[in-house]
Protein backbone atom coordinates (compact mmCIF):
# COMPACT_ATOMS: atom_id res chain seq x y z
CA UNK A 1 0.00 0.00 0.00
CA UNK A 2 1.44 3.36 -1.04
CA UNK A 3 0.31 6.53 0.68
CA UNK A 4 -1.61 9.22 -1.19
CA UNK A 5 1.25 11.62 -0.45
CA UNK A 6 3.78 9.40 -2.17
CA UNK A 7 1.47 8.59 -5.06
CA UNK A 8 0.30 12.10 -5.88
CA UNK A 9 3.12 14.37 -4.79
CA UNK A 10 5.03 15.87 -7.75
CA UNK A 11 8.79 15.59 -7.68
CA UNK A 12 9.18 19.31 -7.09
CA UNK A 13 7.08 22.39 -7.69
CA UNK A 14 4.51 22.59 -10.44
CA UNK A 15 6.81 22.01 -13.38
CA UNK A 16 6.90 18.25 -13.09
CA UNK A 17 10.63 18.35 -13.66
CA UNK A 18 13.04 16.45 -11.46
CA UNK A 19 16.29 17.69 -9.97
CA UNK A 20 19.50 15.87 -10.74
CA UNK A 21 20.35 12.76 -8.81
CA UNK A 22 24.02 13.20 -9.58
CA UNK A 23 26.56 14.11 -6.94
CA UNK A 24 30.29 14.49 -7.04
CA UNK A 25 32.02 11.33 -5.85
CA UNK A 26 34.49 13.38 -3.89
CA UNK A 27 36.15 13.13 -0.54
CA UNK A 28 33.93 11.78 2.20
CA UNK A 29 30.92 11.00 0.03
CA UNK A 30 28.54 8.48 1.59
CA UNK A 31 28.12 6.69 -1.75
CA UNK A 32 30.71 5.42 -4.20
CA UNK A 33 29.38 5.28 -7.75
CA UNK A 34 30.29 2.55 -10.20
CA UNK A 35 33.26 4.11 -11.96
CA UNK A 36 32.61 2.18 -15.14
CA UNK A 37 29.19 3.81 -15.50
CA UNK A 38 29.64 7.36 -14.22
CA UNK A 39 27.97 9.96 -16.40
CA UNK A 40 30.26 12.49 -17.96
CA UNK A 41 28.16 15.46 -16.94
CA UNK A 42 30.83 18.13 -16.62
CA UNK A 43 30.56 19.39 -20.19
CA UNK A 44 26.78 19.13 -20.16
CA UNK A 45 26.07 20.97 -16.92
CA UNK A 46 24.94 24.59 -17.05
CA UNK A 47 24.61 26.54 -13.83
CA UNK A 48 22.56 29.67 -13.17
CA UNK A 49 22.56 31.50 -9.85
CA UNK A 50 19.42 33.46 -9.03
CA UNK A 51 19.08 35.56 -5.88
CA UNK A 52 15.95 34.63 -3.93
CA UNK A 53 16.35 30.98 -4.91
CA UNK A 54 19.26 29.10 -6.41
CA UNK A 55 18.37 27.74 -9.83
CA UNK A 56 20.65 24.93 -10.95
CA UNK A 57 20.17 23.30 -14.32
CA UNK A 58 21.59 19.90 -15.20
CA UNK A 59 21.47 17.95 -18.42
CA UNK A 60 22.05 14.24 -17.84
CA UNK A 61 21.50 11.50 -20.40
CA UNK A 62 19.05 13.63 -22.36
CA UNK A 63 16.94 14.70 -19.38
CA UNK A 64 16.84 18.18 -17.84
CA UNK A 65 16.43 18.45 -14.09
CA UNK A 66 15.64 21.72 -12.31
CA UNK A 67 16.55 22.76 -8.78
CA UNK A 68 13.44 24.58 -7.53
CA UNK A 69 13.64 27.32 -4.88
CA UNK A 70 12.48 26.05 -1.49
CA UNK A 71 12.63 26.93 2.17
CA UNK A 72 15.42 25.11 3.94
CA UNK A 73 13.53 23.96 7.00
CA UNK A 74 10.04 22.46 7.00
CA UNK A 75 7.81 23.33 9.95
CA UNK A 76 5.26 25.88 11.17
CA UNK A 77 6.06 29.54 11.81
CA UNK A 78 9.64 29.40 10.57
CA UNK A 79 10.76 32.96 9.82
CA UNK A 80 11.97 33.75 6.33
CA UNK A 81 15.59 34.80 5.92
CA UNK A 82 15.18 36.32 2.46
CA UNK A 83 12.52 38.94 3.14
CA UNK A 84 14.93 41.28 4.96
CA UNK A 85 17.99 40.70 2.76
CA UNK A 86 19.69 44.04 2.16
CA UNK A 87 20.92 45.29 -1.18
CA UNK A 88 24.44 44.91 0.16
CA UNK A 89 23.82 41.25 0.91
CA UNK A 90 22.29 40.63 -2.51
CA UNK A 91 25.22 42.34 -4.19
CA UNK A 92 27.65 40.20 -2.18
CA UNK A 93 25.86 37.01 -3.22
CA UNK A 94 25.93 38.09 -6.86
CA UNK A 95 29.67 38.69 -6.51
CA UNK A 96 30.13 35.20 -5.02
CA UNK A 97 28.25 33.69 -7.95
CA UNK A 98 30.50 35.46 -10.44
CA UNK A 99 33.69 34.44 -8.64
CA UNK A 100 32.57 30.83 -8.35
CA UNK A 101 31.63 30.70 -12.02
CA UNK A 102 35.11 31.94 -12.96
CA UNK A 103 36.69 29.45 -10.56
CA UNK A 104 34.65 26.60 -12.02
CA UNK A 105 35.98 27.36 -15.48
CA UNK A 106 39.53 27.14 -14.11
CA UNK A 107 38.90 23.83 -12.36
CA UNK A 108 36.73 21.96 -14.85
CA UNK A 109 38.66 19.43 -16.92
CA UNK A 110 41.73 19.30 -14.68
CA UNK A 111 43.01 16.00 -13.33
CA UNK A 112 42.28 15.41 -9.65
CA UNK A 113 45.72 16.33 -8.30
CA UNK A 114 46.04 19.45 -10.44
CA UNK A 115 42.49 20.47 -9.60
CA UNK A 116 43.24 20.30 -5.88
CA UNK A 117 46.40 22.37 -6.32
CA UNK A 118 44.56 24.92 -8.47
CA UNK A 119 41.72 25.17 -5.93
CA UNK A 120 44.25 26.25 -3.31
CA UNK A 121 45.34 29.10 -5.59
CA UNK A 122 41.86 30.54 -6.04
CA UNK A 123 41.30 34.04 -4.73
CA UNK A 124 39.71 34.44 -1.32
CA UNK A 125 36.18 35.69 -0.78
CA UNK A 126 35.84 38.94 1.12
CA UNK A 127 34.53 38.95 4.68
CA UNK A 128 31.30 40.57 3.45
CA UNK A 129 30.82 37.78 0.92
CA UNK A 130 31.36 35.14 3.59
CA UNK A 131 28.84 36.88 5.86
CA UNK A 132 26.29 36.97 3.04
CA UNK A 133 26.60 33.21 2.48
CA UNK A 134 26.38 32.40 6.18
CA UNK A 135 23.39 34.67 6.77
CA UNK A 136 21.41 33.64 3.69
CA UNK A 137 19.72 30.65 5.33
CA UNK A 138 19.94 31.34 9.05
CA UNK A 139 16.77 31.26 11.14
CA UNK A 140 16.06 31.98 14.83
CA UNK A 141 12.78 31.79 16.71
CA UNK A 142 11.26 30.95 20.09
CA UNK A 143 8.84 28.11 20.76
CA UNK A 144 6.27 28.49 23.51
CA UNK A 145 6.00 25.40 25.70
CA UNK A 146 2.78 26.11 27.55
CA UNK A 147 1.49 28.60 30.07
CA UNK A 148 4.25 29.72 32.42
CA UNK A 149 6.73 27.16 31.08
CA UNK A 150 10.20 28.14 29.82
CA UNK A 151 10.51 28.66 26.09
CA UNK A 152 12.82 26.90 23.68
CA UNK A 153 15.02 28.96 21.40
CA UNK A 154 15.73 27.42 18.00
CA UNK A 155 18.63 28.47 15.75
CA UNK A 156 19.19 26.82 12.36
CA UNK A 157 21.47 27.25 9.39
CA UNK A 158 22.61 25.46 6.26
CA UNK A 159 25.61 25.98 4.00
CA UNK A 160 25.78 23.85 0.88
CA UNK A 161 28.65 22.14 -0.86
CA UNK A 162 26.60 20.02 -3.24
CA UNK A 163 24.53 21.80 -5.89
CA UNK A 164 21.75 21.47 -4.99
CA UNK A 165 22.19 20.87 -1.28
CA UNK A 166 21.16 17.36 -0.24
CA UNK A 167 20.44 18.16 3.44
CA UNK A 168 16.99 19.01 4.75
CA UNK A 169 15.77 20.22 8.14
CA UNK A 170 12.36 19.90 9.79
CA UNK A 171 10.65 20.73 13.04
CA UNK A 172 7.13 20.19 14.32
CA UNK A 173 5.13 20.51 17.55
CA UNK A 174 3.82 17.12 18.66
CA UNK A 175 1.99 18.40 21.74
CA UNK A 176 1.93 21.63 23.73
CA UNK A 177 5.18 20.68 25.49
CA UNK A 178 6.64 18.18 23.02
CA UNK A 179 8.55 19.07 19.86
CA UNK A 180 10.34 17.22 17.05
CA UNK A 181 13.56 18.45 15.45
CA UNK A 182 15.03 16.54 12.51
CA UNK A 183 18.01 16.61 10.16
CA UNK A 184 18.03 14.53 7.00
CA UNK A 185 21.34 14.15 5.19
CA UNK A 186 20.68 12.95 1.66
CA UNK A 187 23.08 11.04 -0.55
CA UNK A 188 22.90 9.84 -4.15
CA UNK A 189 20.52 12.75 -4.69
CA UNK A 190 18.10 14.93 -2.76
CA UNK A 191 14.77 13.12 -3.25
CA UNK A 192 14.74 10.79 -0.24
CA UNK A 193 15.75 13.53 2.22
CA UNK A 194 13.13 15.87 0.78
CA UNK A 195 10.38 13.29 1.33
CA UNK A 196 11.50 12.74 4.92
CA UNK A 197 11.52 16.45 5.68
CA UNK A 198 7.85 16.86 4.77
CA UNK A 199 6.33 13.48 5.67
CA UNK A 200 8.08 12.12 8.73
CA UNK A 201 6.69 14.60 11.27
CA UNK A 202 3.01 13.98 10.38
CA UNK A 203 3.66 10.24 10.47
CA UNK A 204 5.28 10.56 13.91
CA UNK A 205 2.17 12.37 15.19
CA UNK A 206 0.04 9.54 13.81
CA UNK A 207 2.36 6.98 15.36
CA UNK A 208 2.12 8.55 18.82
CA UNK A 209 -1.67 8.35 18.66
CA UNK A 210 -1.52 4.72 17.58
CA UNK A 211 0.90 3.83 20.39
CA UNK A 212 -1.40 5.51 22.91
CA UNK A 213 -4.16 3.16 21.77
CA UNK A 214 -1.87 0.14 22.11
CA UNK A 215 -0.81 1.13 25.61
CA UNK A 216 -4.45 1.47 26.65
CA UNK A 217 -5.22 -2.12 25.60
CA UNK A 218 -4.68 -5.42 27.39
CA UNK A 219 -1.26 -6.92 26.71
CA UNK A 220 -2.89 -10.12 25.44
CA UNK A 221 -4.63 -8.17 22.71
CA UNK A 222 -1.28 -7.04 21.28
CA UNK A 223 -0.47 -10.55 20.04
CA UNK A 224 -1.52 -11.03 16.41
CA UNK A 225 -2.59 -14.32 14.89
CA UNK A 226 0.27 -16.52 13.75
CA UNK A 227 -0.97 -16.31 10.18
CA UNK A 228 -0.47 -12.53 10.18
CA UNK A 229 3.01 -12.31 11.59
CA UNK A 230 4.82 -12.23 8.25
CA UNK A 231 2.50 -9.73 6.59
CA UNK A 232 3.86 -6.25 5.94
CA UNK A 233 2.07 -3.65 8.08
CA UNK A 234 -0.19 -1.31 6.15
CA UNK A 235 0.15 1.72 8.40
CA UNK A 236 2.33 3.07 11.17
CA UNK A 237 0.03 1.67 13.86
CA UNK A 238 0.41 -1.79 12.37
CA UNK A 239 4.17 -1.30 12.37
CA UNK A 240 4.13 -0.45 16.08
CA UNK A 241 2.03 -3.54 16.77
CA UNK A 242 4.45 -5.69 14.77
CA UNK A 243 7.41 -4.31 16.71
CA UNK A 244 5.69 -5.15 20.01
CA UNK A 245 4.93 -8.66 18.79
CA UNK A 246 8.45 -9.36 17.51
CA UNK A 247 10.08 -8.34 20.82
CA UNK A 248 7.64 -9.28 23.58
CA UNK A 249 10.39 -9.09 26.20
CA UNK A 250 11.11 -5.44 25.52
CA UNK A 251 9.26 -2.94 27.71
CA UNK A 252 8.61 -0.36 25.02
CA UNK A 253 8.02 3.21 26.14
CA UNK A 254 5.71 5.51 24.25
CA UNK A 255 8.09 7.83 22.37
CA UNK A 256 10.80 5.24 21.52
CA UNK A 257 8.16 2.87 20.11
CA UNK A 258 6.51 5.64 18.11
CA UNK A 259 9.84 6.82 16.69
CA UNK A 260 10.94 3.31 15.76
CA UNK A 261 7.61 2.53 14.10
CA UNK A 262 7.73 5.83 12.20
CA UNK A 263 11.24 5.24 10.83
CA UNK A 264 10.49 1.65 9.83
CA UNK A 265 7.14 2.47 8.24
CA UNK A 266 8.45 5.53 6.41
CA UNK A 267 11.21 3.51 4.79
CA UNK A 268 8.73 0.78 3.89
CA UNK A 269 6.62 3.37 2.02
CA UNK A 270 9.62 4.90 0.27
CA UNK A 271 11.27 1.63 -0.80
CA UNK A 272 8.75 -1.23 -0.82
CA UNK A 273 5.34 0.38 -1.31
CA UNK A 274 6.63 2.59 -4.12
CA UNK A 275 8.07 -0.45 -5.90
CA UNK A 276 4.78 -2.34 -5.59
CA UNK A 277 2.84 0.66 -6.89
CA UNK A 278 5.04 1.06 -9.94
CA UNK A 279 4.99 -2.66 -10.67
CA UNK A 280 1.20 -2.48 -10.54
CA UNK A 281 0.83 0.49 -12.91
CA UNK A 282 4.05 0.42 -15.02
CA UNK A 283 3.32 4.12 -15.64
CA UNK A 284 6.51 5.74 -16.92
CA UNK A 285 5.14 9.19 -16.10
CA UNK A 286 5.24 8.38 -12.37
CA UNK A 287 8.54 6.49 -12.37
CA UNK A 288 10.79 9.30 -11.16
CA UNK A 289 8.37 10.56 -8.49
CA UNK A 290 7.69 7.06 -7.15
CA UNK A 291 11.12 5.45 -7.39
CA UNK A 292 13.49 8.44 -7.18
CA UNK A 293 13.25 8.62 -3.36
CA UNK A 294 13.99 4.87 -3.21
CA UNK A 295 17.06 5.10 -5.43
CA UNK A 296 18.51 8.03 -3.51
CA UNK A 297 19.09 7.70 0.21
CA UNK A 298 19.24 9.66 3.41
CA UNK A 299 20.42 9.48 6.97
CA UNK A 300 17.86 10.68 9.46
CA UNK A 301 18.17 11.95 13.02
CA UNK A 302 15.17 13.13 15.04
CA UNK A 303 15.22 14.59 18.54
CA UNK A 304 11.96 14.81 20.49
CA UNK A 305 12.22 17.39 23.29
CA UNK A 306 9.57 17.16 26.02
CA UNK A 307 9.67 20.15 28.37
CA UNK A 308 7.04 18.69 30.71
CA UNK A 309 8.74 15.30 31.10
CA UNK A 310 12.16 17.05 31.05
CA UNK A 311 13.62 14.58 28.59
CA UNK A 312 14.98 14.33 25.09
CA UNK A 313 14.61 11.16 23.01
CA UNK A 314 16.83 10.78 19.94
CA UNK A 315 16.26 8.35 17.08
CA UNK A 316 19.20 7.97 14.71
CA UNK A 317 19.55 6.19 11.39
CA UNK A 318 22.92 6.91 9.80
CA UNK A 319 25.79 9.21 10.73
CA UNK A 320 24.23 12.53 11.66
CA UNK A 321 24.79 13.32 15.32
CA UNK A 322 23.10 14.87 18.35
CA UNK A 323 25.07 16.43 21.21
CA UNK A 324 24.03 17.79 24.58
CA UNK A 325 25.83 20.84 25.93
CA UNK A 326 26.24 20.58 29.71
CA UNK A 327 27.47 23.45 31.87
CA UNK A 328 29.56 22.04 34.72
CA UNK A 329 29.70 23.52 38.20
CA UNK A 330 33.15 25.02 37.61
CA UNK A 331 31.97 26.83 34.48
CA UNK A 332 33.47 24.43 31.95
CA UNK A 333 31.39 22.88 29.16
CA UNK A 334 30.97 19.15 28.58
CA UNK A 335 29.77 17.40 25.42
CA UNK A 336 27.46 14.39 25.86
CA UNK A 337 26.60 12.30 22.82
CA UNK A 338 22.93 11.55 22.33
CA UNK A 339 23.57 9.33 19.30
CA UNK A 340 26.23 7.07 17.84
CA UNK A 341 27.38 7.19 14.23
CA UNK A 342 26.22 4.09 12.39
CA UNK A 343 29.10 3.26 10.09
CA UNK A 344 31.64 0.46 9.78
CA UNK A 345 33.76 2.33 12.35
CA UNK A 346 31.11 1.41 14.92
CA UNK A 347 32.01 -2.05 16.25
CA UNK A 348 28.42 -2.78 17.20
CA UNK A 349 27.24 -2.08 13.67
CA UNK A 350 29.97 -4.20 12.11
CA UNK A 351 29.07 -7.08 14.43
CA UNK A 352 25.40 -6.71 13.54
CA UNK A 353 26.08 -6.73 9.82
CA UNK A 354 28.31 -9.81 10.14
CA UNK A 355 25.70 -11.58 12.24
CA UNK A 356 22.91 -10.83 9.77
CA UNK A 357 24.99 -11.89 6.74
CA UNK A 358 27.20 -14.78 7.92
CA UNK A 359 29.88 -16.15 5.60
CA UNK A 360 29.81 -12.99 3.46
CA UNK A 361 33.31 -11.62 3.79
CA UNK A 362 32.54 -8.57 1.65
CA UNK A 363 29.50 -7.37 3.60
CA UNK A 364 31.81 -4.64 4.95
CA UNK A 365 34.48 -3.90 2.33
CA UNK A 366 36.80 -0.89 2.32
CA UNK A 367 34.90 0.39 5.36
CA UNK A 368 31.57 0.48 3.50
CA UNK A 369 28.54 -1.74 3.02
CA UNK A 370 29.44 -4.00 0.08
CA UNK A 371 32.22 -1.51 -0.64
CA UNK A 372 29.82 1.32 -1.51
CA UNK A 373 27.69 2.86 1.23
CA UNK A 374 29.25 4.57 4.24
CA UNK A 375 26.32 4.45 6.74
CA UNK A 376 25.11 1.00 7.78
CA UNK A 377 21.58 2.32 8.37
CA UNK A 378 19.73 4.64 6.01
CA UNK A 379 16.41 5.47 4.42
CA UNK A 380 16.00 4.72 0.73
CA UNK A 381 19.08 3.17 -0.93
CA UNK A 382 17.02 0.50 -2.69
CA UNK A 383 20.18 -0.86 -4.33
CA UNK A 384 20.91 -2.39 -0.90
CA UNK A 385 17.28 -3.48 -0.25
CA UNK A 386 15.33 -4.45 -3.36
CA UNK A 387 15.26 -8.07 -4.55
CA UNK A 388 17.70 -8.74 -7.35
CA UNK A 389 14.98 -9.44 -9.91
CA UNK A 390 13.42 -6.00 -9.26
CA UNK A 391 16.81 -4.35 -9.73
CA UNK A 392 17.40 -6.18 -13.00
CA UNK A 393 13.93 -5.16 -14.18
CA UNK A 394 14.05 -1.45 -13.32
CA UNK A 395 17.63 -0.27 -12.86
CA UNK A 396 18.56 -0.03 -16.56
CA UNK A 397 15.62 2.32 -17.23
CA UNK A 398 16.20 4.32 -14.05
CA UNK A 399 19.87 4.71 -14.91
CA UNK A 400 18.99 5.96 -18.39
CA UNK A 401 16.67 8.52 -16.79
CA UNK A 402 19.56 10.03 -14.83
CA UNK A 403 19.51 8.05 -11.56
CA UNK A 404 23.15 7.09 -11.68
CA UNK A 405 23.05 5.05 -8.47
CA UNK A 406 20.50 2.65 -9.95
CA UNK A 407 23.17 -0.04 -10.08
CA UNK A 408 23.53 -3.33 -8.25
CA UNK A 409 26.46 -3.59 -5.80
CA UNK A 410 28.93 -6.44 -6.19
CA UNK A 411 28.41 -9.63 -4.15
CA UNK A 412 24.70 -8.85 -3.71
CA UNK A 413 23.31 -12.15 -2.42
CA UNK A 414 21.19 -11.76 0.76
CA UNK A 415 19.33 -8.42 0.76
CA UNK A 416 18.37 -6.30 2.52
CA UNK A 417 21.80 -5.14 3.68
CA UNK A 418 20.73 -1.74 5.04
CA UNK A 419 17.95 -0.93 7.50
CA UNK A 420 16.25 2.31 8.50
CA UNK A 421 15.44 1.04 11.98
CA UNK A 422 16.85 3.65 14.36
CA UNK A 423 18.92 3.36 17.50
CA UNK A 424 17.14 5.18 20.34
CA UNK A 425 18.75 7.19 23.15
CA UNK A 426 16.73 8.70 26.03
CA UNK A 427 18.14 11.36 28.33
CA UNK A 428 16.54 12.95 31.37
CA UNK A 429 17.27 16.66 31.25
CA UNK A 430 18.83 18.30 34.28
CA UNK A 431 19.36 21.94 35.28
CA UNK A 432 22.89 21.98 33.83
CA UNK A 433 21.77 20.73 30.41
CA UNK A 434 21.74 23.93 28.37
CA UNK A 435 21.39 23.09 24.67
CA UNK A 436 21.01 20.27 22.12
CA UNK A 437 22.88 20.30 18.81
CA UNK A 438 21.38 18.28 15.95
CA UNK A 439 23.57 18.34 12.84
CA UNK A 440 24.63 16.46 9.75
CA UNK A 441 28.08 14.91 9.55
CA UNK A 442 29.43 17.86 7.56
CA UNK A 443 29.77 19.72 10.87
CA UNK A 444 31.58 16.86 12.58
CA UNK A 445 33.96 16.45 9.66
CA UNK A 446 35.36 19.82 10.76
CA UNK A 447 34.93 19.84 14.54
CA UNK A 448 35.09 17.26 17.33
CA UNK A 449 32.28 16.91 19.86
CA UNK A 450 34.25 18.88 22.43
CA UNK A 451 35.01 21.61 19.92
CA UNK A 452 31.34 21.91 18.95
CA UNK A 453 30.11 22.25 22.53
CA UNK A 454 33.11 24.29 23.65
CA UNK A 455 32.76 26.80 20.81
CA UNK A 456 29.02 27.11 21.34
CA UNK A 457 29.53 27.40 25.11
CA UNK A 458 31.94 30.29 24.57
CA UNK A 459 29.31 31.96 22.37
CA UNK A 460 26.67 31.63 25.10
CA UNK A 461 29.06 32.86 27.79
CA UNK A 462 30.18 35.87 25.76
CA UNK A 463 26.65 36.93 24.90
CA UNK A 464 25.49 36.44 28.48
CA UNK A 465 28.30 38.77 29.55
CA UNK A 466 27.18 41.40 27.03
CA UNK A 467 30.26 41.10 24.82
CA UNK A 468 29.51 42.43 21.31
CA UNK A 469 32.88 42.75 19.62
CA UNK A 470 33.47 41.39 16.13
CA UNK A 471 35.51 38.37 17.16
CA UNK A 472 34.80 34.83 15.97
CA UNK A 473 33.15 34.18 19.33
CA UNK A 474 30.56 36.96 19.30
CA UNK A 475 30.06 38.33 15.80
CA UNK A 476 27.03 36.15 14.95
CA UNK A 477 23.64 36.58 16.60
CA UNK A 478 22.52 33.14 15.43
CA UNK A 479 24.01 30.20 17.36
CA UNK A 480 23.94 27.88 14.34
CA UNK A 481 25.67 30.49 12.17
CA UNK A 482 28.35 30.83 14.82
CA UNK A 483 28.92 27.08 14.79
CA UNK A 484 29.07 26.83 11.00
CA UNK A 485 31.52 29.75 10.89
CA UNK A 486 33.69 28.09 13.53
CA UNK A 487 33.66 24.80 11.63
CA UNK A 488 34.66 26.32 8.30
CA UNK A 489 37.27 28.60 9.91
CA UNK A 490 39.16 25.69 11.51
CA UNK A 491 42.01 24.04 9.63
CA UNK A 492 43.07 20.42 9.90
CA UNK A 493 45.40 21.24 12.80
CA UNK A 494 42.60 22.81 14.82
CA UNK A 495 43.74 26.39 14.23
CA UNK A 496 41.12 29.04 13.55
CA UNK A 497 41.62 31.76 10.97
CA UNK A 498 39.10 33.57 8.79
CA UNK A 499 41.26 32.97 5.71
CA UNK A 500 40.28 29.28 5.96
CA UNK A 501 36.57 29.97 5.48
CA UNK A 502 37.25 32.63 2.86
CA UNK A 503 39.16 30.04 0.84
CA UNK A 504 36.78 27.11 1.38
CA UNK A 505 33.68 29.06 0.38
CA UNK A 506 35.40 30.34 -2.77
CA UNK A 507 35.64 26.82 -4.21
CA UNK A 508 32.57 26.18 -6.39
CA UNK A 509 30.46 23.03 -6.56
CA UNK A 510 30.97 20.25 -7.48
CA UNK A 511 34.68 20.72 -6.72
CA UNK A 512 33.98 22.01 -3.20
CA UNK A 513 32.74 18.53 -2.28
CA UNK A 514 36.36 17.36 -2.12
CA UNK A 515 37.06 19.89 0.62
CA UNK A 516 33.84 20.07 2.65
CA UNK A 517 30.36 18.57 2.89
CA UNK A 518 26.94 20.18 3.16
CA UNK A 519 26.48 21.44 6.73
CA UNK A 520 23.05 21.66 8.35
CA UNK A 521 22.60 22.54 12.02
CA UNK A 522 19.73 22.94 14.47
CA UNK A 523 20.43 24.17 18.00
CA UNK A 524 17.71 23.93 20.63
CA UNK A 525 18.45 26.10 23.65
CA UNK A 526 16.61 24.90 26.75
CA UNK A 527 14.90 26.90 29.50
CA UNK A 528 14.74 30.28 27.78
Amino acid sequence: MVSDTLRKRPVVGATGQQRSQSTDAGKGNKVDGDTSKKNETGSKRSLTFAIGGVLTLFSVAGYTFMRQPRIDIHGPDVPSSTATASQTTLAALESVATKRDDARKRLDGLASKKRREEAKRLGLLTSDEVDAILEAHERSWYVSTGSGAPRLRVDTNQVSSNAPIEDYLAWSPLASTQFMFGVFDGHAGYMCAEQLSTRLAPMLSESLKAVDKLIAKDGDKLIANDGDKDLAPTDVGGTALKLRREAPGIAWDRVPLALTATFVRMDHELVIDSLAEFQRTRDAATMDALLGPAVSGSCGLVAVVDTEANEVVVANTGDSRALLGVRLGDGRWKAVRLSEDQTADNANETARMTREHPNETSVIHRGRVLGGLMPTRAFGDCRYKWPLDAQRDLFPTLYERGHRYATTPPNYTTPPYVTARPVIVRHKLGPNDKFVVVATDGLYDQLSDDEVVGSLGQWYDARSAGMEDNSLTTQDENAATHLVRAALSTDRLGRRDDTVIRRLLAIPPPHSRRFRDDISVQIITLNQ
